[in-house]
């Protein structure tokens, strides 16, 4: 969340970005005319980010089946996302963030809200905050799907995760997602966890083990391994590219799916994928699939929905009103976005303490990265540049009844803004004036079981035209979602005003000490609440498309009238869980790989008989 990488350091990345249109396979591909040279592929992964990452190398590693990966983006080999503290370079990234925005939300003072996209190979899990947060086992028992309980999905958790403290009931080790404890200690952890306990919270040692509440304070684990970031493209993708039957092409923008109506069936076949590796006005090539093939979509929840959608699969009424043809008539599809909004708590120190934070361990009063940050980070990764800034927190209920609804991300560091992306544009105008940053604290809150659904739509059949994108904060009808932030504020105070934090002298920033009605506090919300990057759910899984606007199969994942097209990332999942969405996703993916794979063993007859 915090630090900005060397001068010297971003000049070296434009080495790794790659270039639109660039194949690989194994560690370097010939540039050609025609990516794909006319083959045809058991497998089309349709999103290199972190869902296609974990599929393309399961299904690959069966060397007799040919696998095809397309991703927008460049390769994920960068310095700033190696580097933990790297991410708050990748907010509004020019190459490696898609830039997404909401259309204007008049509820939030008609504002867009900043939807944080990784754009590369290994895709959000690129770019977020590395928190491995899976929910609770009530969160996967709630969704009420034969297969996707608790006692199922653990499996999947356990078997993806390789956790070095060691084998736990609820933890795996030797898995391909590198999960460790933060490597980043400061003081002013320690007074967070005493100004938490001290209003009546419980220490919690493990917010991933299942034999308890998650509420409590403590430390989050990360997707880290030794103190860089294990983002699903180092970790999953990269290894597996190696294979000869792997083909990874980046700079590719799929812009349709290509169906064909199946003599006597209901369902139509995708025969293939269409794409371009030269942008907007580049040459448009074809992949198509192999006889038995199948198209795996593994976009993400903004831009899975939106290809359906372009291909025909959506509702009837929408395609049509754009001149798109209608495959699948499927109203769910782009329905039911879910996010986990957020807001900032800030408190300044007196300027005595501002040696303390985060910000000063890793930038001198000049504002340049201090030489011992970097030298703790190259010799035994360790330090300021191994922290995203938000590794220490606490689940509550701010309700006192049922699971938590809130989680607060403690910064060891001051917010210059109750938006964290435009703090670190004020850190540009600051180091212009040659000024230091301030001391103090910051409680991030996030509703993390939000009620508000928002959707995915068309803008234009235009496939490089962004997606209509409706976030739809505070649309819940009992206006939950703003009422949990707004007990987040309280709470804030409370912990910021515990005897922890008394000698340093903290004077509240955000919301402002103004603010002491309940109606304030809410405006100051809905004029400052951002996303906590969390999107899942517009291609919810269900037991038929009648089921609340399901759009694939909890079986099989497969698209409900599509006979070989499944979607296998966040998009699936029903209801958000009360965790950062990136382990879900990884659980996910595992599945649908085992599920694929399962199919395939399968006879042709059998499979259309199924």
């Amino acid at each position: 969340m915090l630090g900005t990488l060397p001068k010297s350091t971003n000049q070296r990345l434009s080495a790794n970005h790659g270039r639109p249109g660039s194949g690989q396979r194994g560690q370097v591909a010939c540039r050609a005319a025609n990516p794909v040279n006319g083959e045809k592929f058991d497998y089309i992964v349709v999103g290199g980010g972190t869902a296609g990452c974990v599929v393309a190398n399961r299904l690959s590693a069966d060397s007799s089946k040919k696998v095809l990966l397309l991703e927008s983006g460049p390769s994920g080999d960068s310095m700033e996302i190696s580097v933990p503290a790297g991410i708050s370079r990748l907010f509004k990234h020019p190459i490696l963030d898609w830039g997404l925005m909401s259309k204007t939300q008049q509820q939030l003072f008609a504002r867009e809200i900043y939807l944080a996209r990784g754009r590369a190979l290994g895709g959000s899990s690129c770019t977020n905050a590395t928190l491995y947060n899976r929910g609770s086992a009530e969160d996967y028992d709630g969704w009420g799907l034969e297969g996707w309980k608790s006692s199922d999905v653990l499996k999947w958790f356990m078997d993806a995760e390789d956790y070095p403290p060691g084998p736990k009931p609820y933890h795996g080790v030797g898995g391909t997602m590198k999960v460790e404890q933060p490597r980043y200690e400061n003081i002013l952890h320690d007074e967070f966890f005493r100004a938490a306990a001290s209003i009546g919270l419980k220490h919690n040692d493990d917010f991933n083990a299942w034999d308890r509440p998650q509420e409590g304070f403590g430390e989050f684990q990360v997707t880290q391994m030794q103190g860089e970031r294990a983002d699903m493209y180092r970790t999953y993708l990269k290894p597996a590219m190696q294979r000869g039957n792997l083909k990874v092409v980046t700079g590719a923008r799929t812009t349709k799916i290509s169906f064909e109506r199946l003599l006597g069936r209901s369902e139509q076949r995708a025969e293939g994928v269409e794409f371009t590796t030269g942008g907007q006005f580049g040459e448009r090539f074809v992949a198509e699939l192999s006889s038995q093939g199948e198209v795996v979509m593994a976009a993400g929840a903004v831009h899975t929905p939106h290809l359906l959608q372009l291909s025909g699969v959506g509702g009837a009424a929408m395609l049509l009103s754009h001149g798109i043809p209608v495959v699948s008539d499927l109203p769910g599809v782009g329905a039911n976005l879910q996010d986990h909004p957020a807001c900032c708590y800030a408190a300044r120190f007196k300027p005595e303490y501002d040696d303390i934070t985060v910000t000063a361990d890793i930038y001198d009063k000049s504002n340049n990265i201090k030489p011992s940050a970097v030298l703790k980070y190259l010799f035994g990764r360790k330090g300021p540049l191994t922290t995203t800034g938000c590794d220490h927190g606490a689940f509550l209920s701010t309700t006192g009844k049922g699971q938590p609804d809130l989680q607060i991300r403690f910064v060891a560091g001051f917010a210059l803004d109750p938006d964290g992306v435009s703090s670190y544009i004020k850190f540009g105008e600051m180091k212009k004036q040659g000024l230091s940053w301030p001391g103090g604290i910051t409680l991030q809150l996030l509703a993390i079981r939000s009620k508000s659904k928002g959707s995915v739509g068309l803008k234009s059949a235009d496939p490089f035209v962004n997606p209509d994108i409706n976030i739809n904060y505070f649309s819940d009808p009992l206006s939950a979602d703003v009422a949990t932030l707004r007990e987040g504020y309280k709470i804030s105070r409370k912990i910021a005003g515990a005897a922890a934090f008394e000698k340093y002298g903290p004077t509240e920033a955000y919301p402002g000490t103004s603010r002491t009605e309940d109606a304030d506090i809410d405006e100051f919300i809905r004029k400052t609440v951002h996303s906590g990057n969390a999107l899942v759910g517009t291609c919810r899984m269900g037991h038929s498309p009648e089921d609340e606007g399901a759009v694939v199969s909890s079986q099989d994942l497969k698209v409900f009238g599509l006979e070989n097209v499944r979607v296998v990332d966040s998009s699936v999942i029903p209801v958000i869980p009360g965790g950062q969405t990136g382990a879900a996703t990884v659980m996910v993916a595992e599945r649908a790989a085992v599920l694929l794979k399962s199919s395939a063993s399968r006879s042709p007859l059998v499979m259309r008989s199924a």
